[in-house]
């Protein structure tokens, strides 16, 4: 596998941005463990970028880390897990949403894909669409407007083309179960399997695109995670222009190390102006951790990464 680095950030912005760490980090410091929010610099982000739930670990509550994400700018979330959440807590996190204007990005539909819940053995599919099925009703609370699948691990000694003919009888069956909701779209994924997913069926996302044409289905895309697929074949800007018409969301994280941006090789500031000119309006994830374990100094860097980041010209 070749790396594709797609250019450096300038010594002066690399100057600035360790200069507006520092600073973050510093303020942490004198804060101690609180929340931050009274200290946040709200940006105005040119990308609907979605902190984790994770960010801002220090706050006790995921629900009220919201909060702190608001005061610095941001106008989404992610939370790959909420399907393991009591629906009336679901109930509580879309009533801070509400209070706050966010709306939410992502959560995971088959989160049990990965054993028992993939789209690659026929004898899964029916506890696949079991847990699509389960997201609707979470769906309708939260309001959001796309959910993961993963299509789970490939099958070792079988043809690949006929597990990929599963994976679009899977995803056609998913499509009419989630058609009772248009507003939501299923995103799968596609995950390296070189670092983090050995033996993951779907890997590039030339394959993803051509498996989203064979499901011909407005609410099935791909959820193109910057973080894999640079890994997986490079060349991002490029395959993110030739798959746009079947991308749903991004997904986004530094290679190697799956930080913030400025941690590793991707120049994440050209990437979002390939997406920006592009015109896309949906939800960039940051799902990735910060490569600064404590908290809040780690999720202040984060902040001043993505601010970074964001400062492309349109």
């Amino acid at each position: 596998i070749t790396f594709l680095q797609l250019g450096e950030t300038s010594m002066t912005n690399r100057r600035d941005f360790l200069r507006l760490g520092a600073l973050g980090a510093a303020g942490a410091a004198l804060s101690g463990a609180a929340p931050a929010a009274a200290q946040a610099v709200k940006h105005q982000f040119k990308l609907k970028y979605a902190p984790h739930t994770s960010l801002f670990s220090n706050i006790p509550d995921e629900i009220d880390r919201l909060n702190e994400y608001a005061a610095h700018g941001f106008t989404a979330f992610e939370n790959n897990g909420m399907l393991s959440w009591p629906q009336a807590r679901v109930e509580a996190l879309k009533k801070r949403m509400d209070e706050l204007k966010m709306e939410m990005g992502v959560f995971v539909a088959n989160p049990s894909g990965w054993r028992t819940a993939g789209m690659v053995d026929p004898a899964q599919r029916p506890a696949f669409l079991a847990e699509v099925k389960k997201s609707v009703p979470y769906h309708k609370i939260v309001g959001n407007s796309i959910c993961t699948v993963i299509t789970g691990p490939e099958i070792p000694g079988q043809y690949r083309g006929h597990q990929r003919v599963n994976v679009i009888e899977s995803l056609k069956r998913a499509a009419d179960v989630v058609s009772v909701v248009p507003s939501l779209t299923l995103v799968v994924e596609p995950l390296n399997p070189w670092v983090d997913h050995a033996g993951y069926f779907l890997n590039r996302s030339e394959e993803a695109y051509e498996i989203m044409k064979a499901v011909g289905s407005p609410q099935v895309k791909i959820l193109f995670d910057i973080y894999h697929q640079q890994i997986t074949e490079g060349n991002l800007i490029n395959n993110i222009r030739a798959c746009y018409d079947e991308i749903g969301s991004f997904q986004l994280g530094d290679a190697p190390g799956r930080h913030e941006p400025y941690t590793g090789e991707i120049n994440y500031r050209n990437v979002f102006k390939a997406i920006h000119q592009l015109g896309f309006k949906g939800i960039v994830g940051m799902e990735f951790s910060p490569s600064v374990k404590a908290d809040p100094e780690g999720s202040f860097k984060v902040v001043a990464a993505m601010a970074e980041a964001d400062k492309f010209e349109v």
